[in-house]
């Protein structure tokens, strides 16, 4: 397929906005004033919405590339900036600034390239971490990129992926051309390249934040949307025993089946049948449970309970969902087991994006699996509709095809 030419000097976007109006009983943060950006977007964005606009391409500084976008893929935070709450607030509870073009997952060409940039070239095909931390705050210096204490996050306070161009500082950038022989074409390796960074999060939660656990171990996921689905596959190129995953729709259940579960239940059915996932996992591994748990929704009230009952003596549960809401944890349980519980967001450092290619371009895992449909960026709404809807596994939009 040949790219697209967009008109000079502009470009189509997908740009959410909203009014800055602090949420009644809510006192905004120093850094929240200064920068007109929300800790939790639920707080302070009002009235919000959602349009196709026509906005510059953006120049690259001496230290970015432009990337012509190949590949942008939904993720469930997208689904979160559609649309409002009882009283006309953002979805969205995490860090962001408006307006904003939305789309942290991404891949692309470059087609320009700062006078400081040496590590690509015209025509590579790259991605680039969202999570960009400024590696000098205490977080940033103790590792933890993903804490930063000044972040900037493409999607959410810096343009992202879903428009005809972006730019992205190139120590953030990784090459992909090495998925071209895998998937085919530059056009498919794009698409598949969107998706490295779901499976990073992933990565992060469990081998990162979690410490990983050993070949011959059992796992259970809950949930399998994308970073389910992904965490699944991880899992079984991780060398685990046997992998439980947890979920309640039809489409993503067979999803979860071809990207490496042995066993996929269906909470709501276990519990009409008198049982329990704690209970049926307990069943299947002769009482020894789970070595590791991934917690991969947004139900975590109804996940950490049976995921108590389950996890093994020394097992470490990852806790990757985010919820608005708080979760009763009955710390006995964990505490008599020596349960190991990490929580983790983002997916930055630790070499994890390397990893993730090239488990990928090794054909270990194959996200490909679950890329359920390609949308032209005009349908851009269209797709993050069907991804709230649960309607498949992954949808990726290909502005420039």
């Amino acid at each position: 397929m040949k790219m697209k030419k967009p008109g000079i000097g502009v470009m189509k976007a997908v740009q959410a906005s909203a009014e800055w109006k602090a949420r009644e009983g809510y006192r905004p943060t120093e850094r929240e004033i200064r920068d007109k950006r929300a800790s939790m977007g639920s707080n302070l964005f009002y009235h919000p919405k959602l349009e196709l606009v026509d906005v510059p391409i953006p120049v690259p500084k001496d230290d970015e590339v432009l990337l012509k976008v190949g590949g942008a893929a939904v993720c469930g935070s997208d689904t979160m900036f559609l649309g409002a709450d009882e009283e006309d607030y953002l979805y969205y509870c995490g860090h962001c600034k408006l307006p904003v073009i939305i789309g942290h997952e991404f891949s692309g060409e470059v087609v320009k390239a700062g006078k400081n940039v040496k590590t690509f070239k015209e025509g590579d095909l790259v991605v680039a971490e969202t999570m960009n931390g400024c590696g000098e705050c205490a977080a940033c210096r103790a590792g933890l990129v993903n804490q930063c204490e000044n972040l900037e996050e493409i999607g959410f306070t810096l343009d992202g992926g879903y428009a005809e161009y972006l730019v992205a500082k190139e120590k953030f950038c990784f090459h992909v051309g090495d998925l071209v022989s895998v998937y085919g074409s530059r056009e498919r390796a794009l698409e598949i390249a969107a998706m490295v960074e779901p499976t990073a999060v992933a990565y992060n939660g469990m081998f990162v934040r979690g410490g990983g656990f050993c070949p011959g171990g059992n796992v259970a996921v809950f949930g399998a949307g994308p970073i389910g689905l992904s965490a699944t596959s991880l899992a079984k190129a991780a060398g685990a025993a046997k992998i439980f995953t947890f979920e309640k729709e039809p489409v993503r259940m067979k999803l979860a089946k071809d990207v490496g579960a042995d066993y996929v239940f269906d909470p709501d059915e276990l519990f009409a049948a008198g049982t329990s996932p704690s209970e049926k996992v307990m069943e299947l591994t002769d009482g020894v449970g789970v070595e590791m748990a991934v917690e991969a929704t947004h139900d975590q009230a109804e996940t950490i309970p049976e995921i108590e009952q389950m996890v093994s003596i020394g097992g470490t549960i990852a806790q990757i969902g985010i919820s608005p809401v708080r979760t009763p944890v009955m710390s006995t349980y964990l505490q008599k087991k020596g349960v190991n519980y990490h929580c983790s967001i983002g997916s930055s450092g630790h070499d994890i994006w390397p990893h993730v290619i090239r488990l990928i371009s090794s054909g270990r895992i194959d996200p490909g699996k679950f890329l359920t449909k390609c949308y032209r960026l005009e349908d851009a709404i269209e797709a993050i509709e069907a991804a709230k809807r649960l309607e498949g596994g992954k949808f990726v939009i290909t502005p420039n095809w």
